[in-house]
């Protein structure tokens, strides 16, 4: 009754380019608990591209060969800057945070606000006030530090996606508590947020991969979703209850993911929760024809009615019953 409806759920769900490891992430989405979302790549469209520059013009060729090292769908936005004749050397990458390494004989640092604090210390003022404007307007500041100095920012932009907001309204609706959880400046989680229908207090930004994994962690024993898609992500995923790699994430999100999403969006997630109810509404169903049939089979037994011939009708019919009931249903 159980693995049949298992089996099947996850065939069809495979068919909508949903990939499910096994049961268990069936079992635990059909009951609501804590959703939480990366905003990269999860709810917004993952297209990074510098809109807004700010400092020394020159840097934006350095800046790029060192990003070019790096995966991360924010360093792919420097991809179109012309680099050429300009080869960085010891690049070295935090997750989640930034990216240094050397051109030219300087030492080029390029990340968060954060993460640049935390290597030199709180910024001047000067940049401060760009790096708030900067968030303030949507747009993830991405500070380019040579030597300690701070000497340009630039803004980058990520439209959001165009389910986002609506998948995120029937996640609510479904009884899940939705979270958004983000490396990027609290000020464009915080934006985001608010074209999504959240609250300010669920939406935090700034986080570590550290940060992610203490907050899945600290769950206190209820149901947590994990939907993410890069390596800063990883920890968390496989944390969590039941941890969901988005459409083209990292290859460490492959490993670590429950689940992943052969397309792009959010609207998968929803038909994988709905398609989880209905799994463990078939199982249901499953049991109550077993139980019936033994019902039945028994009380043939116990009254002496039970022949040879029907007890061979009997067992076959029950478990096409069952096939029946698992394959045939609609569940993705």
């Amino acid at each position: 009754a159980t693995p049949l409806a298992v089996s099947a759920a996850i065939g069809h769900a495979a068919r909508q380019k949903i990939l499910i490891k096994g049961g268990d992430a069936l079992e635990n989405l059909a009951r609501p608990g804590r959703m939480v979302l990366d905003k990269t790549g999860t709810l917004t469209e993952g297209r990074m591209a510098i809109v807004r520059w700010w400092g020394d013009e020159d840097l934006r060729a350095a800046a790029a060969s060192v990003e070019r090292h790096s995966a991360h769908p924010v360093a792919r936005a420097f991809s179109e800057l012309d680099f050429s004749g300009t080869e960085a050397a010891d690049v070295v990458e935090t997750p989640g945070a930034g990216i240094e390494g050397t051109v030219d004989g300087w030492r080029l640092i390029a990340g968060s606000a954060s993460f640049v604090a935390s290597v030199f210390g709180e910024a001047p003022a000067t940049v401060t006030e760009v790096v708030e404007t900067f968030a303030a307007d949507g747009v993830s500041p991405v500070l380019i530090a040579v030597d300690g100095v701070v000497r340009a920012i630039a803004g980058i932009g990520d439209p959001l996606r165009d389910d986002s907001a609506s998948s995120v309204e029937a996640m609510q609706e479904s009884g899940w508590q939705v979270e958004v959880l983000s490396g990027d400046h609290p000020a464009a989680v915080q934006s985001i947020a608010a074209q999504i229908g959240l609250a300010r207090d669920a939406a935090r930004g700034a986080a570590t991969p550290e940060n992610k994994l203490h907050s899945i962690q600290s769950s206190g024993g209820e149901t947590v979703a994990m939907v993410g898609d890069g390596v800063n992500d990883a920890a968390a995923l496989a944390a969590a209850t039941v941890g969901i790699g988005v459409h083209g994430g990292a290859e460490a999100v492959l490993a670590a993911a429950d689940v992943y999403l052969g397309r792009p969006g959010l609207a998968p997630v929803v038909e994988l929760l709905e398609g989880s109810r209905r799994t463990l509404a078939v199982i249901r169903r499953n049991l109550v024809f077993s139980l019936a049939y033994n019902v039945v089979a028994v009380s043939f037994a116990i009254t002496g009615h039970m022949s040879p011939i029907l007890a061979a009708i009997l067992m076959p019919l029950s478990s096409m019953t069952v096939v029946l009931s698992s394959y045939r249903a609609k569940t993705f």
